[in-house]
């Protein structure tokens, strides 16, 4: 039998010759696991864990101990994430089970570390870039110095201090306390002498000549 309607024709008929073919990767044949952060236990989808991060995809693989029970399977053998924060962890969940589906859950500079420092440590190698990428629109360049640092990222390391010796203001003292005093006195060298050296010749330095130039004070 075939109904017509406004969406189109539903067919009734058994149709033993063309069963259904599961989805290869829409169905998703899933269960939770409890991992528990700092004094937190959170019950998640061991699907997402598994699919986006290498860390967890290898630890789902082993073998279970026939002698006790499996890690994450209850509140009395929870997954334990040592050296992280809960809210770290959170803000990386909000992008698996995100509030605001619009927008995401996420703007800051800081809670885009969050998940830039998760997505590092457990190996969300999808989630770092799209933290790099965000971060990259949203820090200023004394942020982006410190990332840089911390999360292995030298791409950005010589455009930042570049921007910070090109400005006309000088460095806060926020900023001056955040890079410590050696960075202090590596950009004053380095905005006295593009200075000077534009005031002695009348040309400005061009942005290659700086960013080489400050290549090579940081290799000193």
């Amino acid at each position: 039998m075939r109904m017509e309607t406004k969406q189109g024709i539903i067919s009734t008929e058994s149709r033993q010759d063309n069963e259904p073919v599961r989805h290869r990767s829409l169905y998703i044949l899933d269960d939770t696991v409890v991992i528990r952060v700092e004094d937190t236990l959170y019950r998640v989808h061991r699907y997402f864990l598994k699919r986006h991060s290498s860390v967890f995809a290898g630890l789902f693989d082993l073998p279970p101990c026939p002698d006790k029970p499996v890690e994450g399977s209850g509140d009395e053998t929870p997954i334990h994430l040592q050296q992280v924060a809960s809210i770290d962890f959170e803000r990386l969940l909000s992008l698996f089970y995100p509030r605001n589906v619009q927008n995401g859950d996420l703007a800051t500079v800081d809670e885009w570390t969050s998940v830039l420092a998760l997505a590092s440590k457990f190996g969300f190698d999808e989630f770092r870039e799209l933290a790099v990428a965000r971060l990259s629109q949203i820090a200023t360049p004394v942020d982006r110095i410190m990332l840089s640092r911390a999360y292995d990222m030298t791409g950005w390391l010589i455009p930042a201090y570049a921007e910070l010796c090109k400005r006309d203001e000088s460095l806060t003292l926020q900023e001056g306390l955040r890079l410590g005093m050696k960075d202090v006195i590596m950009l004053s060298h380095i905005r006295q002498t593009i200075r000077r050296g534009s005031y002695l010749t009348s040309i400005r330095m061009s942005d290659s000549d700086i960013l080489t130039y400050i290549d090579q004070q940081l290799k000193l």
